[in-house]
């Protein structure tokens, strides 16, 4: 049987084919990376990153979680979802590193430091990284165009392409009934109280819980401002006198506390959505972009058009 010459050409065509095949190209944050397989070992790095993913069914394929937000149970407990805490925040390199992870993924650019955690040092030993869209240096305002994003990426890491599309279908429907509701009411003024730790921070024009507002059918009281993070004094949040103030419930700052200064504190106390108890407490991971949004924007419309109600009844 006579032998087939093969051309050099052909096995260096070949070689480079079955690499293709082994590493997915992907676009995040404005650049380039590759990922050598589909992953089988996930990390997931601040609580809305890890909820994007177990709402992509990727939880089987989580080994890991860090920095849970708002979710004292599961801190306490050690498991988020069935996932281990691994770090009530970020994760040394070293106990990254030991978990030897094929991807991770972050919600804050805070995740991926300059150090053995960055990005390059990870795809330098063949880890592949992912950053949330809305946490990408230079992003732009199109908040839910982000999660759109990040949910069709992953979705294709994961080959979980048709519930990437149910959960932006999910996404656009909350929003469409959000915007039915609010259509034609008042807009209220709103602010945001992200902590109370270090003064009464918020956040300015720039930023996401602006976004949320209007998705809601409210306004940013502060979103003159334009800075995505401001810090504000008492006498100066009792000139601005919002109609409804919505307040983080975080692990660091619980709701309850910022209430309880609220109503403590002289002047605070004089505002008019303090006296009116016109006041509303939402998880913080529900105000960072994520797979939370679209119903979060629905919720609020539905309380703001309440707290509406009452305050016309008053």
């Amino acid at each position: 049987m006579p032998r087939i010459k093969q051309h050099p050409w052909l096995a260096i065509l070949l070689c480079l084919s079955s690499l293709t095949a082994l590493a997915d190209s992907y676009q995040n944050c404005g650049q380039n990376w590759n990922l050598k397989a589909p992953p089988q070992r996930i990390v997931a790095l601040n609580q809305h990153s890890a909820d994007l993913l177990l709402a992509l069914d990727a939880g089987p394929s989580m080994i890991g979680i860090a920095y849970l937000d708002d979710d004292g149970r599961a801190q306490a407990e050690g498991q988020y979802h069935g996932v281990p805490v691994i770090a009530r925040q970020y994760p040394s390199p070293e106990v990254l590193y030991s978990l030897k992870p094929d991807l991770v993924v972050g919600g804050f650019a805070s995740a991926f430091p300059n150090n053995f955690s960055s990005r390059e040092r990870l795809g330098a030993i063949g880890v592949g990284s992912y950053l949330l869209e809305s946490a990408c240096a230079g992003h732009d305002e199109d908040y839910f165009g982000h999660i759109r994003r990040d949910l069709l990426t992953l979705g294709r890491l994961l080959d979980k392409q048709a519930r990437a599309r149910q959960l932006i279908a999910e996404l656009d429907a909350d929003l469409s009934a959000a915007a039915a509701l609010y259509q034609g009411r008042d807009i209220p003024s709103v602010f945001y109280l992200d902590s109370e730790v270090n003064g009464l921070a918020s956040q300015g024009q720039r930023g996401f819980v602006g976004v949320l507002l209007r998705a809601a059918g409210a306004r940013n009281s502060f979103a003159s401002i334009d800075r995505p993070r401001l810090v504000v004094d008492s006498e100066t949040l009792l000139a601005n006198d919002p109609d409804v103030m919505l307040l983080a419930d975080a692990l660091w700052s619980p709701a309850s506390r910022k209430r309880r200064l609220l109503h403590n504190d002289p002047v605070l106390s004089r505002l008019r959505a303090v006296r009116e108890e016109r006041l509303i407490d939402l998880p913080f991971t529900q105000l960072v972009p994520g797979i939370t949004s679209g119903r979060t924007a629905l919720e609020l419309a539905r309380r703001l058009h309440q707290k509406q109600r009452q305050a016309a009844s008053d």
